[in-house]
């Protein structure tokens, strides 16, 4: 279709953008509301880091040796080296809590909160049925991004669960989940109730 239409790839994207756009436009105008309320508050909070355990400290110090006799390697070697160094700051007992940016706005009846992270689903579940809001929306990747795995998914091992992959584990989303839910409820405190 975006061939036979004669748009590039990023056209196309915006096409879909401002149709979802005008769309929702259209159904918000037949419910205009005048002095809606409007609060932000912007929180920075301390996430447990996820622990290295002595197998992946292991893997990834054997990719570092093994990378480290290539060239063109410093994206990989950065990446695996990081593992190293966390279990290495673990076992100093230098490990330092992670530390993020939560927003979280009102716009009327619509609680919208932001977070870094490229949540498991379960995460973002949770905030939403917890949530007084008549609609919450939850923005992911609103800086730099790392996955955030939950605990069925650490328990898999898929590439988005593994050391290098996350600073932080399932512990830190349930931390997250419970400062977003109740940062939205000190916004919606009648519907909190």
């Amino acid at each position: 279709m975006r061939r036979l239409r004669g748009l590039s790839r990023l056209e196309e994207i915006a096409r879909r953008i401002v149709a979802g756009w005008k769309d929702a436009l259209a159904g918000a105008e037949r419910e205009r509301v005048a002095g809606a309320v409007l609060e932000h508050r912007v929180d920075r909070i301390e996430l447990p880091r996820r622990e290295v355990s002595e197998r992946e400290y292991e893997l990834a110090r054997e990719k570092v040796r093994d990378l480290s006799k290539g060239t063109g390697n410093a994206t990989l070697l950065f990446w695996h080296g990081k593992v190293v160094k966390r279990w290495e700051d673990q076992q100093a007992g230098t490990v330092t809590p992670f530390t993020t940016e939560v927003h979280v706005i009102r716009i009327g009846d619509v609680a919208i909160a932001t977070n870094q992270f490229e949540l498991y689903t379960d995460f973002g579940v949770a905030m939403k049925a917890r949530s007084p809001a008549l609609q919450t929306f939850v923005v992911q990747l609103a800086g730099r991004g790392t996955y955030l795995p939950s605990a069925r998914a650490a328990r898999g091992g898929g590439y988005s669960a593994i050391a290098e992959s996350n600073e932080v584990g399932p512990e830190a989303g349930q931390v997250l989940v419970d400062h977003t839910v109740t940062r939205i409820k000190e916004l919606f405190p009648a519907a909190a109730r």
